[in-house]
């Protein structure tokens, strides 16, 4: 194993240490024949990825990639904890969230060729305890997201009749779901008649010498991990580069996300992963189970990726033109990514300590994979994605704004990007965090996004903190206010937490006679008073208010979980 310097000097004679552009630590590690190849792509992976880390305020960052003839980069970035200077170390545990779902999906994959069960095999009779909705469930449906369950809901459901159900016929479209891992998880503990963790580590990870790799993450293990981090602030949303505080622990034991690794281990996965795209399944699987097991079985708009599809616990996307598995995981306190190109031989993983973020390592993954096909296939280098990327066009926004009491607002570009938002003489920057969505660049300024709606083309109105503010033009208000909010919804409205960490909480608000979840996700009232989330009519996402005093529920049942009323 020998070093690569961090100024592209070449290759030094051991491992060492380097700073990048912030001043924090990295250090670089290269092995297998034929390394010297994959120095100058390993030096331009290295640099975009110490870029993520003081662009999107990263503490510390682990990246493992592989390509043929045995080699392995290994680069880490940053600190486990910044405030002592501790550096991210080889040895330490990321959780790799989602990314569990594929090590879930061999298992059931083994249990098929074993003869336990069937892809069209109805769930129902294998987890015959669950309070399933009406009609059958397959496998299939559960390992591609298409089954219509909830994407987070408890397999036993608060509120209502305490029963699981569908936000549309399974096998009908995409809507990613947790919960389907979930009861992966438990079908496969019901059948093998062990724990998971224990399945994951017999079927999965002894076999690939992944002898570092938990498959559950329990407390006992925490000191072995890299310390994680969340944002400050736990009820607003989370700018680039926000400021952090340490991240909530709790165990983790569901096929949703149940597995925490090293990037040493992951190059392992990564290389079996590679191997698998080309139909060899050895030792997990045959040949035929590795090709069924990678091939997508349906398109996955949700995903978030133009022409992204799915197949088992793994996606499949276009990066430079060609198609790679993929998949990202998020935790608490970490957040993760996944690519493997077979065709090239190629594959990368990525995991920061920074979780419950709008960030994944995607990026530096693509991008890895793509650098390293040019080495292995020749071409020209590609230039890695923008770090941050270009800010959209504010234009649709900018100008000013009245409020019902005469208030103003005033909207206008800053020249980084953002945008300065001023209602009346206080000025702040808020920056674009989804179409039609400011977020506050300084979260501790206000938890409440700044939200437009238009009227046709045109941006009308806009929404912040319950206020409205319609847009001014030639000294005149473009349309009307909205009629006020009648008594009975706006009983409804309020801030709902949950103690657990992976609920959190959201506000519930009102903008004229419609209601929203955050001021954004729009709230329709369905029959025997649930309101459905989203502006899909096949949103599976459910909420149900309960408990009312003086005529203000003091719960809100979110997709199976409670969420308790907080005055503030």
């Amino acid at each position: 194993m020998i070093g690569l310097a961090a100024a592209g000097a070449g290759l030094a004679a051991a491992s060492g240490a380097v700073a990048d552009p912030a001043g924090s630590p990295s250090a670089v590690a290269i092995e297998g024949e034929g390394r010297d190849r994959y120095a100058a792509a390993l030096e331009d992976i290295r640099a975009y990825a110490a870029r993520h880390l003081g662009v999107y305020g990263l503490p510390g960052l682990t990246l493992a990639v592989v390509a043929p003839g045995g080699v392995a980069g290994f680069m880490r970035f940053g600190y486990s904890n910044p405030e002592a200077r501790t550096p991210v170390g080889p040895g330490h545990l990321f959780q790799i969230g989602s990314i569990s779902k594929s090590f879930t999906a061999i298992c059931i994959f083994q249990l098929i060729e074993a003869g336990k069960l069937r892809l069209d095999s109805d769930a129902r009779e294998l987890l015959p305890g669950a309070p399933w909705p009406d009609g059958p469930t397959t496998i299939q449906h559960l390992l591609n997201h298409s089954s219509g369950l909830p994407d987070d809901a408890p397999l036993f459901p608060r509120g209502g009749d305490e029963r699981l159900w569908r936000g549309f016929a399974p096998g009908a479209r995409w809507s990613y779901s947790n919960l389907g891992f979930l009861i992966l998880g438990e079908i496969l503990e019901r059948l093998d008649g062990e724990p998971l963790a224990e399945i994951l580590q017999r079927r999965v990870l002894r076999p690939l010498r992944m002898t570092a790799t938990r498959g559950a993450i329990l407390t006992g293990d925490r000191a072995l991990y890299a310390d994680g981090h969340s944002p400050f602030y736990s009820d607003r949303a989370f700018p680039r580069n926000g400021p952090l505080g340490p991240g909530p622990w709790t165990d983790m034991t569901a096929g949703s996300g149940c597995v925490a690794s090293t990037a040493a281990d992951m190059a392992r996965y990564c290389r079996w992963l590679i191997a698998a795209g080309h139909g060899e399944g050895a030792p997990l699987l045959s040949d035929a189970a590795a090709r069924r097991f990678t091939t997508a079985t349906i398109e996955a708009p949700g995903w978030g990726i133009a022409g992204a599809r799915y197949a088992n616990g793994l996606a499949v996307v276009d990066v430079g033109g060609r198609p790679l598995l993929h998949h990202t995981g998020g935790m608490l306190a970490f957040n993760s990514s996944i690519h493997a190109d077979p065709q090239a031989g190629v594959a990368a993983f990525a995991s920061t300590n920074l979780g419950l973020a709008p960030y994944r390592p995607r990026d530096i993954t693509a991008y890895a994979c793509e650098r390293l096909r040019v080495v292995v296939e020749g071409g020209l280098p590609p230039m890695p994605p923008a770090a941050p990327p270009k800010p959209p066009e504010l234009g649709d926004y900018l100008g000013r704004y009245e409020g019902r009491d005469g208030r103003r607002l005033a909207i206008s570009a800053a020249p980084d990007g953002r945008a300065v938002v001023q209602f009346g003489d206080a000025a702040s920057r808020f920056e674009l965090a989804a179409p039609e969505v400011l977020i506050a660049a300084s979260p501790q300024s206000t938890p409440e996004p700044l939200v437009f709606r238009r009227t046709g083309k045109a941006v009308a109105r806009a929404w912040h903190a319950g206020s409205e503010y319609v847009r001014v033009q030639d000294g005149r208000r473009v349309a009307a206010f909205s009629p006020a909010t009648s008594p009975a919804l706006m009983a409804l409205t309020g801030h709902y937490v949950c103690d657990d960490p992976w609920a959190g909480g959201f506000r519930v608000t009102a903008q004229g006679e419609a209601l929203f979840l955050d001021d954004i996700a729009p709230l329709a009232a369905l029959p025997g008073g649930i309101f459905r989330i989203g502006d899909s009519d096949w949103s599976p996402e459910r909420l149900r208010f309960e408990a009312l005093l003086d005529g203000r529920p003091q719960r809100a049942v979110r997709s199976g979980v409670d969420y308790l009323r907080r005055s503030a």
